[in-house]
């Protein structure tokens, strides 16, 4: 009997095994799926023990955690159109639509690229200001968005809020821009048995001071040769503050083997401007 109640824990997310499907494309290291950002049946590739930022689509090379986005997107606005949406593709359906995606390169800004409302951009540094562009490219501060109020309908950001300084300033940036209802969906890396945030680094008098030892992500514009320096970690906290903001947040554990979207760490957050 004490486990009776195991089946409907929902928080810690302790890390359970996956789907016999599951299973076996991991052990094959391949797969064949539907993928959400092309629209096409493909194999995946590269199945291995970080299959959160692996499973790369053949057609298209989007990444399990870029299906992520693609999947809650899809079911989050397939209501607004009045044809099918079965993979971001289609959005160009979606008509008087804006999205603004955080990265202005790689399969889901290919697969965006072609909708009238879509807005791209890169971070390129403090000496810009939000809405200059450089090598044709808009540079975006997500601290202080150029864009009006009320004027996007989604924001899509892929594992960016935590190389951000202020990543609540941030957060509320986006709550200003979006329009009512609008959603911002997004991936960040998430403690799924903590509660508090983790800082490990802030910026204090203008200066960068260390908290922990540094992590670095891969990043094609970082402004260090190691990479984008992570500030956040987040958790449980991520929730209560952005409702603190003004969102309603959706917290999603994804398990689709069919679309590629596998293993313990499929982890994506909506967060709704109320």
């Amino acid at each position: 009997m004490k486990n009776a109640v195991n089946p409907f824990l929902r928080y810690p997310l302790y890390h359970i095994a996956g789907p016999l499907l599951e299973r076996l494309m991991v052990r094959l290291s391949r797969g064949y799926i539907k993928c959400l950002v092309c629209g096409e049946w493909a194999f995946i590739d590269h199945v291995g023990d970080n299959l959160r930022e692996l499973c790369i689509c053949r057609k298209c090379q989007s990444t399990n955690r870029q299906r992520q986005i693609a999947y809650i997107a899809l079911h989050s606005f397939s209501s607004i159109s009045h044809q099918p949406i079965h993979s971001l593709k289609d959005f160009r359906k979606l008509k008087n639509f804006v999205v603004y995606n955080t990265e202005a390169a790689g399969p889901v800004h290919n697969a965006l690229s072609h909708v009238e409302g879509y807005i791209c951009s890169y971070y390129y540094g403090d000496e810009y200001q939000s809405g200059e562009r450089i090598n044709g490219i808009m540079h975006q501060d997500l601290q202080q968005l150029s864009f009006e109020a009320n004027s996007i309908d989604l924001v899509i950001s892929s594992d960016v809020f935590e190389h951000v300084a202020d990543p609540y300033q941030a957060h509320r940036e986006v709550h200003r821009v979006l329009k009512q209802n609008g959603k911002h969906i997004f991936t960040v890396p998430f403690h799924q048995t903590e509660f508090a945030d983790e800082q490990r680094a802030v910026i204090e008098d203008s200066k960068l001071v260390y908290l922990a030892e540094p992590i670095f992500h891969g990043d094609p514009v970082s402004l260090r040769s190691e990479g984008a320096l992570v500030f956040n970690i987040f958790s449980l906290e991520m929730l209560v503050k952005l409702n603190e903001i003004g969102f309603r947040t959706n917290m999603f554990l994804l398990r689709l083997p069919k679309h590629g979207i596998l293993g313990n760490n499929a982890i994506i957050f909506e967060a709704i401007k109320v």
